[in-house]
């Protein structure tokens, strides 16, 4: 996994860049600022943005779904790569300054949308391919979208995002460790996380306070049995941490003699905490809900 400092680029050489302002730049221009309550942070250098598409292995042919183009960095190295690029952006200010800029290629797109509450299946429709995702993503809202994201993971290839190093931690944190939790687990079962690059705060303008990682998501299995018993179980589980979680399936509709019943009939100790249970035995113990409940 590659660690990735601005201060350690080296200069841009191609002549295509000089037509590409930094984000400083264009909101100094413009007289903006960037917005706290979108979690702008923008990514500051077209190398960095190129290493992150290379590193993604996203082919030539493709379209590309950006979500938050921001001020167009990451933008135009997808396009320097891709055949086509879709992106999203909420700001309509930002909107505005692109269209303004002109430096975009005719191959991108911008459309003003919220990335919560995308139409994914009707791009998928309209690619008539699975999904290839890319994104900045605001840190408030990285675990909502992701959340969204593995629910519709039939029509979606794979994701690359820079997430805050935290949230990356999260989501490929293994059993018995303070990050794990039900991403952890529904990723574990539906997806390759693989982490590309670690980058700094100073990666970014404004740059922000905390470290952020690119991170590759590859949905490989489509389907989990009984899953919407599955998502319940892992958000009773992980309510309270600190209790076992015999005492947290009560919304299941257990008490906890049931539940006790329940881990022992998979092998499992009624005395555990949610993050010591494997993604396996917790497939198992939906299963096995779900079997008792019909």
């Amino acid at each position: 996994m590659l660690t990735l400092n601005l201060m350690s680029m080296p200069e841009a050489n191609s002549n295509a860049l000089a037509k590409i302002p930094t984000p400083r730049t264009l909101l100094k221009r413009y007289g903006i600022f960037a917005r706290k309550s979108l979690g702008q942070n923008f990514l500051a250098d077209i190398n960095i943005a190129r290493k992150i598409v290379e590193l993604s292995g996203v082919s030539p042919q493709e379209t590309v779904i950006e979500l938050g183009v921001g001020l167009g960095t990451l933008t135009c190295a997808l396009a320097e790569k891709v055949s086509r690029v879709i992106g999203f952006e909420i700001d309509k200010n930002l909107i505005n300054i692109l269209e303004k800029e002109n430096f975009l290629p005719e191959k991108v797109e911008i459309r003003q949308g919220d990335i919560l509450k995308l139409d994914y299946q009707r791009l998928f429709e309209e690619i008539a391919k699975p999904l290839i995702l890319f994104g900045n993503l605001p840190y408030y809202l990285s675990s909502r979208l992701l959340w969204r994201l593995v629910e519709q993971r039939k029509i979606i290839n794979f994701c690359t995002f820079m997430f805050q190093k935290e949230v990356a931690e999260r989501l490929s944190a293994m059993p018995g460790s303070k990050n794990y939790g039900p991403l952890s687990v529904l990723l574990a079962l539906t997806a390759r996380v693989e982490k590309l690059m670690q980058l700094s705060p100073g990666c970014f303008y404004p740059s922000p306070e905390v470290h952020s990682t690119v991170v590759k998501i590859t949905f490989l299995n489509k389907t989990l049995p009984n899953e919407k018993t599955l998502v319940a179980l892992l958000k009773a589980a992980f309510s309270k941490r600190r209790k076992k979680i015999t005492a947290n399936l009560k919304p299941l509709g257990l008490n906890k003699e049931q539940a006790k019943q329940l881990l022992l009939s998979q092998g499992l100790s009624p005395d555990l905490r949610a993050e010591q249970i494997p993604p396996e035995k917790y497939l198992a113990l939906a299963c096995a809900l779900e079997a008792k409940a019909s």
